[in-house]
């Protein structure tokens, strides 16, 4: 818990601010219905989106990606601020503040993400958490495992992130690696649906030790409009087989023109357009999604703030089917 009160700030309300066109339902922007919340204190969070920042990007720097990351939470917060409310009013959002790393300390930052997850749940809350590098996941998945529930995981990335560490450490490319070997480790099962996963961002001898580990994968490549109930039901076969979900989305999984903005840059990735969106709004269906966090988004290589947007309009949808 010292971990957790050393890392962890209080929402910074400076951050949502924007544009006013009337004080009604209507007419209002999220910057306006917005508020705020502290993980030291015991609450109520019910049919509440509670937002939490990972401002962490050692696990890039450690992978050899390029930093940044860990800029996002805030840098992403001022862009959602001047979205319309379109999400129903039975449900609040709250900035719950940020998890900071010091230094190159990737694993007190993720015990500090672990417990600030876990604190949302006990609350009752949905965790929508901002990244921070892809590290976000090993932390984030700790904080929702419980040994009585099966969670299945859904990764939207160009990348698998199943490396074996490096020198005993993890980092962004290792998420998958750590939670699989920590579930073998207490007899629970390995449950991971990666999609939009590229052939020419994973080596060979990655993709075969995924598969021999019982990963479904959906390959970019499988993304258009003529196979769309096929990955539906790809989808539905692994949902069936969990009691939770949690969704993971990788900013590099989208084409560099849409998401120049990320830690690696994936030339032939996702285009965000009708298929993508119908088979997204699908997985943000599933009654058993009970969390969700957006990576990669690297401030420092965004143009035009495209990445922030295409990360936004995903929040933004995700709210829409609550």
């Amino acid at each position: 818990m010292d971990t957790f009160k050393k890392l962890y700030t209080k929402a910074d309300a400076s951050l949502w601010e924007g544009r006013i066109d009337g004080e009604e339902r209507e007419l209002q922007r999220w910057h306006q219905v917005v508020t705020y919340v502290d993980l030291n204190e015991r609450q109520s969070l019910e049919n509440t989106i509670v937002l939490l920042g990972f401002c962490c990007d050692e696990g890039v720097r450690r992978n050899q990606g390029r930093e940044g990351a860990k800029a996002t939470p805030d840098y992403l917060r001022k862009v959602l601020a001047n979205l319309p409310v379109h999400f129903s009013d039975k449900i609040v959002v709250v900035d719950a503040g940020n998890i900071h790393s010091h230094g190159y300390d990737l694993e007190s930052a993720q015990q500090a993400l672990t417990i600030a997850v876990q604190k949302i749940k006990s609350f009752n809350g949905f965790p929508l958490l901002i990244g921070g590098g892809h590290e976000i996941t090993y932390g984030h998945f700790k904080g929702l495992h419980q040994p009585n529930r099966k969670l299945g995981i859904i990764n939207i990335d160009a990348h698998l992130d199943m490396r074996p560490l490096t020198d005993g450490k993890g980092n962004s490319g290792t998420g998958f690696y750590q939670i699989n070997e920590d579930l073998m480790e207490a007899g629970g099962d390995f449950n991971y649906l990666a999609f939009g996963i590229q052939e020419i961002a994973n080596t060979k001898g990655l993709l075969q030790s995924a598969e021999s580990s019982g990963v479904n994968i959906i390959y970019g490549s499988e993304l258009f409009p003529n196979n769309i109930e096929h990955i539906k039901s790809k989808i539905q076969d692994f949902v069936n087989g969990v009691d939770d979900i949690y969704l993971t989305v990788d900013m590099d999984a989208f084409a560099a023109a849409f998401a120049p903005g990320v830690s690696a840059v994936a030339m032939n990735g996702i285009i965000p357009e009708h298929t993508f969106y119908s088979l997204l709004s699908y997985i943000y269906q599933q009654p058993k999604l009970i969390s969700m966090d957006i990576a990669e988004l690297n401030p420092r290589f965004d143009i035009d703030e495209r990445t922030a947007r295409l990360a936004a309009h995903l929040i933004f949808q995700c709210l829409q089917k609550f």
